[in-house]
């Protein structure tokens, strides 16, 4: 899968302030996400990657490479990095045992988190990882079971999207009013919940446009409307198919109940 060019040129900023920053810590580099499914979006999508290092990371170091990702947030604005550092032992035993990565962010540290073999993360790693630097993330030694991965996603679907959904439904709150105004709201609750009905019935991942367009060939009519608005959103449309916000936003609500309902049966 080719990397598109503006990507790229942010992905080479990364690698080469890395190694001048801290030569030798970084034996790999995996991408992953938008980019491997050929879905990337400039303005829209993130740049997913696996850092894999030689040993472990002092508190020092991971001062520097917050310094590094706050500069190429401010250098490529449109282009945020979503990565996380691994250290290669702990990849290479991912088979055995869960290992922890620094995660980052839109510039900043978010903190300490676990990989997990029967996760979206591993499982988009080992099936569509592209190696950018050393080897190729697809030669990984482990499995994903994907009837555990279905358990996950399912107790992601009860413990975030529905606890995310009553935060949404709350009044008056911010995110109340932010469903009303924000469309990356609208797009980020559609698209997200089809992106694991898809992934639920057809143990695959998919971009957040094509599970859009998944949905819309195997839910009832009545939620086509929020589905193709969602779709444009997501690819930068300014044509909005509502005339009126509060109906996008009570269609966009019950969609997500119908459809996290839809994912919790199957």
């Amino acid at each position: 899968m080719a990397v598109p060019k503006k990507a790229q040129e942010v992905l080479d900023q990364h690698i080469i302030r890395l190694d001048q920053k801290l030569p030798n810590l970084v034996e790999a580099y995996h991408l992953f996400g938008s980019v491997s499914l050929g879905a990337f979006q400039e303005g829209f999508s993130d740049l997913d990657f696996v850092a894999v290092t030689s040993r472990a990371i002092t508190e020092k170091e991971v001062q520097v490479i917050e310094s590094i990702h706050r500069d190429l947030e401010q250098k490529f604005p449109m282009i945020s990095l979503d990565g996380r550092y691994v250290v290669r032992e702990d990849m290479e035993n991912l088979a055995y045992k869960d290992c922890p990565y620094y995660y980052f962010n839109s510039g900043k540290l978010v903190g300490i988190e676990r990989l997990h073999k029967n996760s979206i993360d591993a499982y988009q790693l080992k099936q569509y990882g592209i190696p950018i630097l050393g080897k190729d993330p697809r030669t990984y030694d482990y499995t994903v079971d994907w009837d555990v991965l279905t358990q996950n996603m399912k107790r992601n679907v009860e413990q975030y999207w529905m606890n995310w959904k009553r935060k949404v439904e709350r009044f008056p709150s911010k995110n109340y009013f932010g469903m009303l105004y924000k469309d990356w709201m609208i797009e980020w609750g559609v698209l997200g919940v089809s992106r694991i009905y898809y992934s639920i019935r057809e143990q695959d991942m998919i971009s957040k446009t094509g599970a859009g367009e998944y949905a819309l060939q195997h839910v009832p009519a009545r939620w086509h409307r929020i589905i193709q608005e969602s779709i444009q959103l997501r690819i930068g449309s300014k044509k909005s198919l509502y005339r009126s916000r509060f109906q996008r936003r009570n269609d966009a609500l019950a969609y997500m109940d119908y459809l996290m309902k839809e994912c919790l049966r199957e």
